[in-house]
């Protein structure tokens, strides 16, 4: 996948507050809480989402997909791409 093809569906994923994430790898189950806007001196402007993880489901031992708080969204995104995280969007939308 070249970096054109990958970039539009970065694009085509458009992440809100009440998404639900899924590792099932890991059995672990996201709710996306909000989206903060950082400013960094190379990239300028990066987002990251806080995450509310379902403790009772996760599965430490897994490390297909890092369990912290905040994710970069682009990051988030590409594990959507990659179907390493199932994403279920609360517009309806999904990869």
């Amino acid at each position: 996948m070249n970096s054109s093809m990958l970039e539009k569906e970065l694009d085509e994923i458009s992440l809100s507050p009440g998404d639900v994430i899924i590792d099932l790898d890991g059995r672990a189950i996201g709710l996306l809480v909000k989206c903060e806007r950082r400013i960094d001196i190379v990239e300028d402007d990066i987002y990251f989402w806080h995450i509310k993880w379902s403790n009772d489901t996760i599965d430490m031992s897994s490390d297909s997909f890092p369990y912290s708080e905040y994710i970069e969204e682009d990051r988030l995104k590409t594990l959507i791409i990659l179907d390493i995280i199932k994403w279920q969007s609360v517009k309806g939308e999904k990869k």
